[in-house]
Parts: structure tokens; C-alpha cells; sequence
């Protein structure tokens, strides 16, 4: 299956996100998009906020009850990604930006008003967070592709006093 973009979400700070037709991707976030918190949230590093639709899935099954897309609070809800596969440094093209992962998404506590345990539940399933390298307009069914992987970290040698 080839990766899409499922929803393109946006806020005027908090959650739920509500979904958008298409949105301006800039080096700080999606032009429409606002947190509340920029200490914890947004950012050039936390520019735009991914979650899939697989793990709403999951979530779903977990917490027994409907979470529309958007929910979690991410930008960008992605389907056939393999979420789980990326890691920090890894750039993807997601329609007409280039965006670059830069770290796990931290489970924010505001979760918590869909379950008083989805903090903790979602730890290892929380999405990813990216930096904007190429600023573009995204879309609902725009195609996500992989472009480059972050390299594997040198193994570490020894130091030997000489």
C-alpha cells in the first residue's frame, strides 16, 4: 500500500484538531495551526505533529470507544506509514513539503480529557515530531514518500591511553 496523507488537522491551540482541505506547511507549522503551549508544543523542531490512522486502530481497540482523526492532536494523519519504522533524522516528502524527524512526540497530559491513562498508554505509540526542511501545501490523499534515512550511529571505540 502506498503511504498517504489521511487528514490534514488544525487548532486554534488544543485538541481536538479539526481537519482542512489542504494547509500551507511553513517552517513553524501549518499556517491555520496554533498551540497553546510553546514551551511543551511547536516549534521550528516540533513544527508538525504525525499520527496514523493505524495506531487510531489500536487505540480504538485499547480504549474501547471512537476517536475521530485529529483527536490526538497531530497535523498530519497518515495511512500505510510505517510509523514505527522511522527514526530522528529521517526525511519524507508528504505532498509538496519535505519535513524531517526530529524526535518521538511526548504524550502531553491534556490527553488525558479521552482517558485519564492515555498518557501512559500511548508511550511507544505517540507519533513523531518533525522539522519543516522544504515549506509546500499538503493535502488529504497526497502521497508520503521515504526520501532519505537517517545513517546508523558509528559504533563507539575504544579509547586506549597511549
Amino acid at each position: 500500500m502506498q503511504a498517504v496523507l489521511k487528514q490534514v488537522n488544525v487548532s486554534d491551540g488544543g485538541m481536538p484538531k479539526h481537519s482542512v482541505l489542504k494547509a500551507h506547511v511553513t517552517a513553524n507549522g501549518l499556517v491555520g495551526d496554533r498551540q497553546r503551549n510553546l514551551k511543551y508544543h511547536g516549534g521550528p523542531k516540533r513544527a508538525v505533529c504525525i499520527y496514523s490512522e493505524e495506531l487510531y486502530e489500536w487505540l480504538r481497540d485499547l480504549l474501547e470507544r471512537e476517536l475521530p482523526l485529529g483527536s490526538i492532536g497531530e497535523n498530519f494523519t497518515t495511512a500505510g506509514l510505517d510509523l514505527g519504522g522511522l527514526k530522528p533524522g529521517d526525511r519524507v516528502r508528504v505532498g509538496g513539503c519535505v519535513i524531517e524527524i526530529t524526535g518521538v512526540r511526548v504524550p502531553c497530559n491534556q490527553l488525558k480529557k479521552w482517558d485519564p491513562d492515555l498518557p501512559e498508554l500511548i508511550v511507544g505509540r505517540s507519533g513523531w515530531v518533525a522539522k519543516v526542511i522544504e515549506e509546500g501545501i499538503v493535502g488529504p490523499g497526497d502521497s508520503i514518500t521515504l526520501l532519505a534515512t537517517a545513517p546508523e550511529p558509528a559504533p563507539a571505540s575504544p579509547v586506549v591511553d597511549g
